[in-house]
């Protein structure tokens, strides 16, 4: 019975709901005789996500309340028989394969980071690198939209218009906006080297360094009361030690003044208010912690340490390369002056990992906010999601 009446999060909306008590949309496809329901805003996703998009109407009983059902609903109304499952809360259209094992991921940090750039790559890596690492199927269910097709468009404008950075993530005023949603699909071998298919939805949303700014403004931010697992991306510029190197390259001075400690200790208060953390207890979810832009730094990374080659292209999740890397960022943090962050994870996390990662891989013109004229050249930016996949049992991993 508890199988039946467990809940997890809406993939776009975040609201808990039940996989198994969905609401259906009407596909259609009338039966003989009867007319097909007309394609109308949703009220529901326009109120959500500002959308108004005409879409088929969600199936309702007699008294108009609306259908929950497991797989499928006939529409009284034109009489299909529809299997289009979609959230209760928000009527976005949901993948089979979603269920309570579906994780959520927030990608956070403090202005200037990078997690625009950051997601936009992580994406275009899923799709093509990721996918052929792992012989998997990745895409977006459903079709990019949201977030998902401004990530693409992001990309097509630093590559079309001589590299030029987009601006920094507006503080959302508005309402949520649709998350990028992707589902991953592979063979996965088990005992006796036996394989089965697994699959699972996972879900980015986008924020801005402001949002995190004070602990006020982050327990403001519903989506990280739903997250399976956090990715906190760090300027590493925002360290006391790496102040006089940012100004000396042109970095903007007013994106040092939100410090990496102060983002850390708003998830902090976010994840415990989530979590109902006991005293003294630790926080259960786990958080990958991304040094940004570490191609900055690569001249204190020694030649053949894991950290400077590429990332790994076979098919599992290599754990003790990424305790190399991890000890090497600890150690470059505490020679910075971020030795109160490392305290604070050691404090308050049960399980964080330490990464270095660059988006563009090639230091950009701070000044003129342009792409290296070599390119696009990502450094290990999927090495914190795989973690977390990994983490949780999806991916293979080895030690």
């Amino acid at each position: 019975m508890a199988l039946f009446n467990s809940t997890a999060p809406c993939p776009y909306c975040y609201e808990k709901i039940n996989p198994n008590a969905l609401a259906v949309r009407c596909s259609g496809r009338p039966s003989p005789g009867k007319t097909a329901c007309a394609e109308v805003p949703d009220k529901r996703r326009n109120a959500c996500f500002g959308d108004a998009t005409p879409v088929r109407p969600v199936i309702v009983d007699v008294n108009g309340k609306e259908k929950l059902s497991r797989n499928e609903a006939t529409c009284g109304n034109c009489g299909s028989v529809s299997a289009i499952r979609v959230c209760p809360a928000c009527h976005s259209r949901l993948p089979r394969n979603f269920d309570s094992d579906s994780p959520l991921f927030g990608l956070v940090g403090v202005r200037n980071s990078g997690k625009t750039v950051t997601l936009a790559v992580l994406q275009r890596e899923l799709y093509t690198t990721i996918a052929r690492r792992f012989n998997a199927s990745i895409d977006s269910p459903g079709g990019k939209s949201g977030l998902s097709a401004d990530l693409e468009n992001l990309l097509k404008t630093m590559e079309d218009t001589a590299g030029v950075l987009p601006p920094q993530t507006a503080a959302n005023a508005s309402g949520v906006s649709i998350p990028a949603v992707f589902e991953w699909r592979y063979s996965k071998k088990g005992l006796a080297n036996r394989s089965r298919d697994v699959s699972t939805i996972f879900s980015f949303y986008d924020t801005a360094g402001e949002d995190l700014a004070t602990q006020d403004r982050a327990l403001g931010q519903h989506y990280l009361d739903a997250t399976n697992g956090v990715i906190l991306l760090l300027d590493p510029f925002g360290f006391p030690g790496n102040h006089d190197k940012a100004i000396a390259r042109g970095v903007d001075p007013a994106s040092l003044e939100t410090t990496p400690e102060t983002v850390l200790r708003s998830i902090i208060t976010v994840l415990q208010n989530a979590e109902r953390t006991k005293r003294n207890k630790k926080i259960k979810q786990p958080v990958a912690v991304v040094v940004s832009k570490i191609d900055a730094f690569f001249d204190d990374v020694p030649p053949d340490h894991p950290m400077r080659r590429p990332a790994q292209r076979l098919p599992y999740f290599d754990d003790t390369e990424s305790r190399s890397i991890h000890d090497h960022v600890a150690a470059m943090v505490d020679s910075w002056g971020g030795d109160p962050l490392l305290r604070l994870l050691d404090t308050n996390f049960e399980k964080y990992r330490l990464f270095g990662a660059s988006a563009l891989g090639a230091e950009p013109e701070y000044g003129t906010k342009r792409v290296n004229s070599r390119g696009l050249l990502p450094h290990r930016v999927a090495d914190p999601l795989l973690w977390l996949m990994a983490d949780r049992g999806f991916l293979p991993k080895e030690s």
